[in-house]
């Protein structure tokens, strides 16, 4: 990492994108390293120009920066995912801010990119809106930003309701209450929690029968 003037380096060893992360520390600031051969490189030339978009538009994603043919450079977010342990009586607001998240994305216009995944364009989604990829400050409990975007497209709204109804009903975060969760967080988002493009956009998901050109997570 000397051609970055890290003073110190740390694998990531979560995600399941096969991709290689590496923590850097340079003069005080953490940036983030991701690089991958074959189609994970042009999924990380993707994810980069997605992360670029979102940053000229004024929403809070890392930024993008340096780049190259099969790698990425980007900033800290800041904040703490919300897969992360929160206090029992800060959780109901996590999950108000992972709303309040989705409905900023899904506000945007003019998005250059298409979802992977089928239906009717009626928002900016984020195409893998999952607890581990939500940013939540720790002080205020606001929404801070989000990141792994090599999913982001123009796409059907309920694909990342759906995306995080599963995240918090499938058992990988039980702090917030599991299914009842869920609903609390579509109803606070202003969906349907009976719409049946939920659990279609689910098993989508799952099967990976999508696609999969971007699939960088």
């Amino acid at each position: 990492m000397d051609r970055f003037g890290a003073s110190a380096a740390e694998p990531v060893l979560l995600g399941m994108s096969g991709a290689t992360v590496v923590r850097l520390v340079r003069r005080g600031e953490r940036l983030y390293y991701k690089t991958g051969e074959g189609p994970l490189a042009a999924a990380i030339s993707d994810e980069a120009d997605r992360m670029e978009w979102l940053a000229s538009v004024g929403f809070p994603c890392p930024q993008v920066v340096d780049r190259g043919n099969n790698w990425l450079l980007t900033a800290e977010l800041p904040g703490r995912d919300a897969s992360q342990p929160w206090p029992e009586a800060d959780r109901p607001a996590v999950i108000a801010a992972l709303a309040e998240g989705l409905r900023q994305l899904d506000a945007l216009s003019g998005c250059p990119f298409d979802s992977p995944f089928p239906g009717t364009a009626t928002a900016v989604t984020h195409g893998d809106y999952c607890a581990p990829n939500v940013f939540v400050d720790p002080e205020t409990l606001k929404f801070t930003g989000v990141l792994d975007l090599a999913r982001l497209g123009s796409g059907d709204r309920y694909l990342d309701l759906a995306l995080m109804v599963n995240s918090l009903s499938n058992g990988l975060n039980p702090q917030y209450g599991g299914p009842s969760a869920a609903r609390t967080f579509v109803a606070a988002y202003g969906g349907d929690f009976d719409d049946p493009r939920l659990q279609s956009y689910i098993t989508l998901d799952q099967s990976g029968a999508f696609d999969a050109r971007n699939d960088l997570r």
